[in-house]
């Protein structure tokens, strides 16, 4: 059998219909859970059985003629070898999820300690069917190979694979720098939040306006953190309710300064957005500067008053304070009465 000719372009194109037409061919997008439940019987047997290739279907290179093989047939007559020297062929062949967990199953019987390098980084649409723990056995150094792999989880439902393969390049003792982040910045923003908040101070604030607005909200506290200070930088420049729109995603970091900071910035925060904010954060804000960073919402407070953080902040401001705001908020220190901060006390041996 001779391969049409592979071109960048040809290639590109492929990696762009494959996952529709796999969809179409299974009805089940997930992987590899969906491709389990299409035809589990048919698939299982093939892998077991190992009967011999059929006269006729020796398997020289990997082309399109393969769609036609069965999965019986691929297992019985693709080499594992083989295919690993060409898996930059795969992308451009329309092969159905149940094929490529055959391929997939000749990858792991010829690597069974772990796909070397080169093998991973030619992966392709195959990266999609790996486990964690295939994942887990890899040696991942280069970050060409992190991004190949990046650019073809894009879009698709590859998390875990994606946080595997980015836990084990950053512990593998690759070189994490700001080209790295900006990378996984481009082609995976959520995953930002798998690095450390040492490795994420690496990350330069205007690869900020590059992410899309919400894909780190659900970030660790301290990555979190960190990457408020990135987006405080990044932002600063701009005012009113585009400065909120871009800073608002980062709030789950900051701090009671920056809150004050913001207060005087004339954003006007609305109760739900309030509601997200750490409770640390908000409690010792003074009655004028929450009246300041809600503006006109500050109004909403009342339908608020006994839930956190908004009851965490009253109970710790003057009455007197709270009754200027005019909503009848109750609950705060009682007028004439001093609030005395008890110092630490020691703990249980």
């Amino acid at each position: 059998m001779v391969p049409p000719p592979i071109t960048a372009s040809s290639s590109s194109s492929a990696l762009d219909v494959l996952p529709s037409r796999l969809r179409r061919t299974t009805g089940d997008p997930k992987l590899p859970a969906g491709l389990l439940r299409t035809r589990p019987a048919q698939l299982l047997k093939a892998i077991k059985e190992e009967q011999g290739c059929p006269p006729g279907k020796e398997v020289h290179e990997v082309d399109e003629m393969l769609v036609f093989y069965s999965e019986t047939e691929l297992q019985a007559c693709v080499h594992g070898p083989l295919l690993a020297s060409q898996l930059d062929r795969v992308d451009a062949i329309p092969f159905t999820y149940e094929q490529l967990a055959v391929l997939k199953i000749k990858l792991d019987k010829t690597y069974p300690q772990g796909y070397p390098e080169d093998v991973v980084q030619r992966l392709g649409s195959l990266f999609l069917m790996v486990t964690p723990d295939d994942i887990n056995k890899w040696d991942v150094k280069s970050s060409e190979t992190l991004k190949a792999l990046l650019r073809v989880s894009r879009g698709q439902s590859g998390r875990a694979q994606v946080a595997a393969l980015i836990t084990r390049y950053a512990a593998g003792g690759a070189q994490i720098n700001e080209g790295t982040l900006a990378m996984v910045a481009t082609l995976s923003p959520a995953s930002l939040c798998l690095f450390s908040p040492e490795q994420l101070r690496l990350l330069q604030p205007h690869i900020l306006w590059e992410v899309e607005s919400g894909a780190l909200e659900d970030c660790p506290l301290l990555q979190m953190k960190v990457l408020y200070s990135k987006a405080y930088v990044a932002f600063q420049n701009i005012t009113g309710p585009s400065y909120f729109g871009r800073i608002r995603p980062y709030l789950g970091g900051v701090t009671t300064e920056h809150l004050r900071s913001l207060s005087r910035r004339n954003i006007s925060m609305d109760i739900t957005t309030f509601k997200e904010l750490r409770k640390e954060s908000v409690q010792p804000l003074t009655v004028a500067e929450v009246k300041a960073l809600l503006g006109p919402h500050v109004v909403d407070l009342k339908a608020e008053e006994r839930n956190s953080p908004v009851w965490d902040w009253i109970v710790g401001q003057r009455q007197e304070d709270l009754d200027s705001l005019g909503l009848g908020l109750q609950g705060g220190i009682p007028n004439g009465y001093l609030l005395v901060a008890l110092g630490a006390q020691g703990g249980r041996g």
